[in-house]
């Protein structure tokens, strides 16, 4: 058993209420819930009792304020969890929810990472855009799919290439300089040589 140590107004939010539990912030309540479960500093209660009080509360709540997360942009799962946590749901809560949303098809992280893609290929390589998904969350998995689909980037490089060289002169140094650009934007090794290969060959260079 457990025992609540601390109920704090939440800052900028009057009708919420940070519980900590065993000194240790759990979740956050509104004023009213807090008020008809009669909890106080020095109750005991275990963490399932709070997450039934938290289900029975605020579900619905919880449910609202994703919806109208995701509708402004779309959101990949851990977005919306990380959404939630931070407003003080409870893990239980916020696994419900999503998983509530992916149900009605609100949320889906492949349709996400394949937007993103079709979206970003233009100016980002696999790499950069490989990083971006897995910090959101994204599978390896679902990530090697959308991936695998793309079209070749190849024109999408020389592109850039030719962009960057323009006006510049035509030398190993710039061309260094081209390559690290390239990587930054997130292409591949592979890719790189192959765009600044075609330019050195459009531009009658031997590439060394």
């Amino acid at each position: 058993m457990s025992q609540i140590t601390d109920i704090k107004v939440a800052k900028g939010k009057k009708a919420r209420r940070h519980i900590y539990i065993d000194d240790g912030f759990v979740c956050t309540l509104d004023e009213f819930t807090v008020f008809k479960y009669r909890l106080k500093v020095g109750q005991e209660i275990t963490i399932a009792d709070l997450e039934q009080i938290t289900f029975e509360s605020e579900a619905g709540v919880a449910f609202e304020l994703a919806v109208n997360l995701i509708s402004k942009t779309p959101k990949t799962r851990k977005q919306v969890y990380d959404y939630l946590r931070g407003k003080g749901y409870l893990p239980k809560l916020c696994n419900n929810v999503i998983e509530k949303l992916a149900e009605y098809r609100y949320i889906n992280d492949e349709e996400y990472a394949r937007m993103y893609v079709n979206t970003y290929c233009g100016r980002y390589g696999k790499s950069k855009m490989r990083f971006i998904l897995t910090s959101r969350g994204i599978s390896p998995q679902i990530i090697d799919v959308v991936i695998s689909e793309m079209t070749p980037q190849a024109d999408t490089i020389f592109e850039f290439a030719k962009k960057y060289m323009k006006n510049k002169e035509l030398n190993n140094q710039n061309y260094a300089k081209l390559c690290r650009f390239l990587n930054g934007k997130g292409f591949e090794w592979a890719e790189i040589n192959e765009a600044v290969g075609r330019l050195k060959r459009e531009a009658n260079e031997d590439w060394n």
